[in-house]
Parts: structure tokens; C-alpha cells; sequence
């Protein structure tokens, strides 16, 4: 074989060669975006499932515990009405339980209606929240926004309030923690948001919950980064950061 057939020969497996890997690295980059379109559409389905079923909870307490409460306060007014002297205090003391329940149910259901969050907002949907943990004295809260806030769609409102609803739920079943603190901050395109309380904490080493993953899949939804840390007896902060996309309405 003559030396420029044999330097063609390699010229033209190097080719192919090349060729090979390319459309190796390609299909692989391919592959890669494709897994993540469809884990991101399969994490979004089950937020929305989630959403809809948190959204007939709602509806369910409103209208059925909700209709039942009502109609059992119309009837405490007739049963103080009827009652004698002494007795009249014991049921007033039920009709300010009774109030106390309706007030509780209709916050709760709203806190885990979708719609009622779109129509609201998220600072007002969190405020309405701390207000609840107030009235039941679970805990001492406070709120603080700085900066001017600017408008972020409806879905990423609710999956930002859904992630600090799960903060709140993991410090009121685990922490044990007396108060809770809200801040947001507007800066630019860019929210920060800090959520603590000063619950017993727990080992960041140890295995993610279920309750962290939800948050940290949530947040990944959004294009969101979120950062947990937390100390023994020191208490746990979340610390989200989203920056408003360049399409999102009321840019």
C-alpha cells in the first residue's frame, strides 16, 4: 500500500472517528435534557395533583365542617336564649369556642387554596398564616418586607408559599420552636426570602426527609435555590432566592 493511501486511510478513520464521538457526546447531551424535561414535568404533574387535592380539601372544610359549625352556633343562640340564669355563661363560653372554630377553619381554608392564594398574594397568603400561629399560640411571630416588591406569577407564588408552608409544618410537629421569623427582601429582579425559628434544631448530616426533598424539588420547579442550615438546641433557617425570569409577566 503507497504512503498517501495509507495517509488517507487514516485521514478517513479519523473522520469517522470524529464523527462517532460527536454524535456520541451529542445523543448524551441529548439523553441528559431529555431526563430532565420529563423528571421536571413528572415533579410538576404531582405538585399539580398535589394542589388540586390540597384545592377539594379546601372546599370539603368550607362547606361541609364549615356549614356544620355555622349551624351549630345558630343553635347555641337558641340554647342560651332558652337557658336559665346560671347556666347562661357556660354557653357563651361554647359560643366563643364555637367563633373560635369557624375563624380556624375558614383560615385553614384558605391557607391551602390555590385560588385563594393567586387572588391574595404570597406576603398576604404568609402574614395570614403567622396571624393563625398567633391566635392558636403556637408561637410569637414576626414579618418584615424590605424593598419594593415586584409581581411574580401565580404558580410561582403558590410553590414559593407551599416550600415555607413546609418549613412552618416541620418547626410545629419537630422543633418545638417558640418563634417565628419572615423576611423578604426585593433587590432588583431579586427575592430573597428568610425563614427561622429557634426549635431545637436538628443534625444536617443526617438523611433528607421527606419534607426537605418536596421543598428542594419544589424549587428546582421554579428555577429557585434554597439553602436549610441548622444546629442542635440553635434553632433551623431556610433561605430562599429567586430571580424573576425575563418572560414572567409584569417584568
Amino acid at each position: 500500500m503507497e504512503q498517501k493511501e495509507i495517509y488517507l486511510l487514516i485521514v478517513s478513520a479519523s473522520v469517522t472517528l470524529l464523527v462517532f464521538s460527536v454524535s456520541l457526546v451529542t445523543l448524551f447531551i441529548l439523553f441528559h435534557r431529555r431526563k430532565d424535561y420529563y423528571r421536571k414535568e413528572i415533579t410538576k404533574t404531582r405538585i399539580e395533583i398535589k394542589e388540586q387535592t390540597l384545592k377539594n380539601i379546601s372546599w370539603e372544610i368550607h362547606d361541609n365542617i364549615g356549614q356544620i359549625l355555622s349551624t351549630l352556633n345558630l343553635y347555641s343562640y337558641k340554647v342560651h336564649e332558652d337557658s336559665p340564669v346560671e347556666i347562661k355563661p357556660k354557653v357563651e363560653e361554647l359560643q366563643d369556642l364555637i367563633q373560635t372554630a369557624i375563624t380556624e377553619v375558614r383560615s385553614l381554608s384558605k391557607a391551602l387554596n390555590t385560588d385563594y392564594i393567586k387572588n391574595v398574594g404570597l406576603i398576604k397568603s404568609v402574614e395570614l398564616e403567622l396571624s393563625r400561629f398567633e391566635r392558636l399560640k403556637f408561637m410569637d411571630t414576626s414579618l418584615v418586607v424590605e424593598g419594593s416588591p415586584f409581581i411574580i406569577s401565580d404558580d410561582t407564588e403558590v410553590i414559593l408559599l407551599r416550600i415555607i408552608q413546609e418549613f412552618f409544618s416541620n418547626s410545629i410537629k419537630h422543633a418545638r420552636a417558640k418563634k417565628m421569623e419572615v423576611f423578604f427582601e426585593f433587590k432588583g429582579k431579586e427575592l430573597k426570602i428568610l425563614v427561622k425559628d429557634n426549635g431545637v434544631g436538628y443534625d444536617s448530616s443526617a438523611i433528607l426527609g421527606t419534607g426537605i426533598i418536596n421543598m428542594k424539588n419544589r424549587a428546582k420547579l421554579i428555577g429557585a435555590f434554597i439553602k436549610l442550615e441548622s444546629e442542635t438546641n440553635k434553632g433551623t433557617q431556610l433561605q430562599i432566592t429567586y430571580r424573576k425570569k425575563s418572560n414572567e409577566y409584569g417584568s
